[in-house]
């Protein structure tokens, strides 16, 4: 299970039920995360996904229609590897200098755009990518302003994919000290009105969009995939 990408996706949820310092204390955290604090970046991954988070990264890019693709909030870089390796036309957008330097220190020089930005305000010409992604975003990415941009920027037919989160079935004793947190924080049954809050803004924006829900080795992945007809 992925707590940022739930605390942030779903922020209007959690409020309800963790006291807002708390929640203000989380955020703070994931925050020092992606900028002071990327070198623990890897340790943090791991430790909220018994070493899955690379894999579930990779199956949000294996859902992409095909390229020129754009990864929002490309972190590490390991869906824009996986796109590269597989001959797709990848840019990757940031925005933590940070993070964008670990993404290119494990990728080959000149493999692949990466750029500093907000989603808000995306630097690209109309129409350009047939595939835009986003693994665990922040609240940031279902901003009109935000979503408006995505729209922007995606081809017609083209496909949008969110990765929200991820729950793992393994029974190692870190597997299962995983989902007892995450049951702590109520993420550990995600109701349908949930999701359909998270739709709503897409689909104010224009969007088609559906959850999906996959299954991959020992994991359960919850996505969102939306698109613009015409």
């Amino acid at each position: 299970m992925n707590w940022a990408g739930m605390i942030s996706s779903y922020n209007h949820k959690v409020t309800a039920t963790i006291p807002r310092l708390i929640f203000r204390i989380i955020t703070w955290g994931f925050n020092l995360l992606y900028h002071q604090f990327a070198w623990m970046y890897n340790f943090a991954a791991w430790l909220v996904s018994a070493g899955q988070w690379d894999n579930w990264v990779r199956a949000a890019g294996r859902l992409a229609l095909d390229g020129p693709l754009l990864d929002i909030g490309c972190g590490q870089g390991a869906l824009l590897k996986q796109a590269i390796i597989n001959g797709i036309v990848a840019v990757g957008l940031d925005e933590s200098p940070q993070m964008l330097h670990r993404s290119q220190k494990q990728l080959l020089p000149g493999s692949l755009n990466l750029i500093c930005g907000q989603g808000q305000a995306l630097p690209f010409a109309p129409g350009i990518f047939r595939s835009i992604t986003a693994t665990f975003p922040a609240s940031y990415l279902f901003e009109q302003s935000t979503l408006l941009e995505i729209r922007r920027i995606l081809a017609p037919h083209g496909r949008l994919i969110i990765l929200l989160t991820a729950i793992g079935s393994g029974n190692s004793l870190h597997e299962r000290s995983i989902r007892l947190a995450g049951g702590l924080f109520g993420f550990s049954h995600l109701p349908e009105a949930a999701f359909q809050r998270v739709l709503e803004p897409l689909r104010r924006a224009g969007f088609n969009a559906d959850v999906s829900i996959k299954d991959v080795e020992l994991s359960r992945l919850y996505f969102i995939l939306a698109q613009v007809d015409g």
